[in-house]
């Protein structure tokens, strides 16, 4: 028998060193007149509770049971809190719940036979940082010989709910047949990273093969990369941490004579020794994006619309399908314009997408916009108006929303405007941070035509893609104007004006040369 009386041990490995936390531990073996029993018992605050009892039966005179010697016995497991596993899993995650083991053993000393269950109730993961929520967890595994099956695995994330069903061959040639199912499940729950899906997969395991068919859909979701993300380390960065044991650290000094960087590597940069097994991929997933998921940031705000289809021919992951953007705006040259069509069309690798973007002004006289083409490493930009005008009047057309009238006056707020939307690079400038805290759109100073130069403030809400309400006062005037500006069409727009003057107008625009 050997039995602990004070002490711990603890485990090194190479994110560090943890210690299992034991009360209790006692390892006997006895064997009397053939009959060979071994009998563990375990207890701490991270493993929880381990006991039980194997007992094998050969001839007295044997010096250890032969293979074909039969075998029975018991063993019982129970972890009154997973918590207390958070010290073996990365940094961040939390675990939650409770879980029971039993499994009783038959069969030969040579191949054993093990019938049993595995219990869990109120299991739950956390990472609040990653958005990631699964609570409630219920799990019941059968353990029949070589064969376990899942009876039942059930969790939540926010609303919805998660279950897997399916079976797994624990022999010399393991594999596992896995169905799952999310109905409205939270896969990420942050602020600005919110997914809620809905669909069905089938999973197959084995030694040297995976295999993921199935289909989801976005039931409602927003991507918002509005802030940068925070910067990361490089790939060739390795990090040691300091909870590493200096005793486990010469020890494996000692295994590992030569420094690290002087080992040869593969390719890929791993040592080519322990390099793992490639594993093959047969991957088949259909992904609808719904009709409720948004995207917002660095001047885009839009829903998107699609199907994607993932592969993996050749192990490497490739996307199929197209995803269209609809009642989206994005914010340029200081204005914030109406994306008229919006297509990124992935074939392939899903890093380089093809790009089909037009994006234009609202509520001016001709057509004008911005034109994002080619691929997402290699995006052409240009802009464009209907009918064509010089470049100079199409970017006053989208700073200003009218015709530049040569140098002057108006080719200075221009200039000024652009320059803004320049420095503001890819967070929102100043004005467009104080129009925004006020609820507008727009908030300009211009200089009325006329025989007097007089500076007027313009402020304006669009309240629909057809709706547009503005308010204009000269800085010397006793009091101002109010718009209400409806785009029936292209070229027919109703005006109402109340204030200074009071009119209705149907303005009717025609050009030409």
């Amino acid at each position: 028998m050997l039995e602990r009386t004070r002490g711990d041990l603890t485990v090194t490995d190479e994110i560090g060193t943890q210690s299992l936390g034991l009360t209790a531990l006692r390892l006997a073996l006895s064997a009397q007149d053939g009959v060979w029993t071994f009998s563990p018992y375990a207890a701490g605050r991270t493993l929880g509770v381990l006991a039980g009892a194997v007992i094998a039966r050969t001839s007295p005179e044997a010096l250890w049971p032969p293979p074909e010697a039969p075998i029975q016995g018991a063993m019982e497991l129970n972890v009154a809190n997973l918590g207390a596993w958070g010290t073996w899993i990365p940094a961040g995650w939390r675990l939650g719940g409770q879980m029971k083991a039993s499994a009783l053993f038959s069969g030969r000393f040579g191949a054993p036979e093990v019938n049993g269950d595995i219990q869990g109730s109120a299991l739950s993961v956390r990472n609040f940082l990653e958005g990631v929520n699964v609570s409630d967890g219920e799990v019941s595994i059968s353990l029949r010989g070589d064969n376990a099956r899942i009876e039942r695995f059930s969790a939540r994330g926010g609303s919805g709910s998660i279950s897997i069903e399916g079976g797994a061959a624990l022999g010399a040639t393991p594999s596992a047949r896995l169905q799952l199912k999310a109905e409205r499940f939270v896969l990420l729950g942050r602020v600005d990273r919110r997914i809620v899906t809905s669909g069905s997969a089938q999973l197959g395991f084995s030694a040297d093969a995976l295999s993921v068919t199935g289909a989801f859909s976005v039931d409602e979701g927003l991507i918002d990369f509005t802030r940068s993300d925070a910067p990361a380390l490089s790939e060739d960065v390795q990090v040691v941490r300091a909870a590493a044991s200096s005793a486990a650290g010469n020890a494996r000094n000692r295994q590992r004579p030569q420094p690290v960087e002087a080992l040869p590597t593969d390719a890929a940069g791993s040592d080519p020794a322990v390099a793992a097994t490639p594993r093959n991929l047969a991957l088949n997933l259909k992904i609808d994006l719904g009709s409720q998921l948004r995207l917002r940031g660095r001047g885009i705000e839009t829903g998107l619309r699609g199907e994607l289809r993932l592969t993996a021919p050749g192990g490497r992951l490739a996307v199929d399908g197209t995803v269209r953007a609809t009642n989206g705006t994005y914010a340029a040259y200081g204005q914030k314009l109406t994306i008229d069509r919006g297509l990124i069309t992935f074939n392939g690798p899903p890093e380089n997408p093809r790009l089909n973007i037009e994006a234009t002004r609202p509520n001016t006289d001709i057509r004008v916009g911005v034109q994002i083409s080619g691929t997402a490493q290699n995006p052409r930009i240009r802009l464009f108006s209907d009918p064509e005008v010089s470049d100079v009047d199409k970017l006053s057309w989208l700073a200003l929303g009218r015709a530049s009238d040569g140098l002057g006056s108006a080719d200075t707020a221009l200039l000024q405007t652009a320059a803004l939307a320049l420095l503001a690079g890819e967070g929102d400038g100043i004005t467009e941070q104080f129009t925004k805290a006020i609820g507008l759109d727009e908030l300009t100073l211009k200089q009325a035509d006329g025989e007097v130069r007089e500076t007027v403030i313009s402020l304006g809400k669009q309240l629909s893609r057809r709706w547009y309400v503005g308010y204009e006062r000269g800085l010397n005037a006793t009091e101002g104007s109010w718009q209400l500006i409806y785009r029936i069409a292209r070229r027919f727009t109703l005006r109402a004006q109340s204030g200074f003057e009071n009119s209705l107008d149907l303005i009717w625009t025609w050009r030409w040369g």
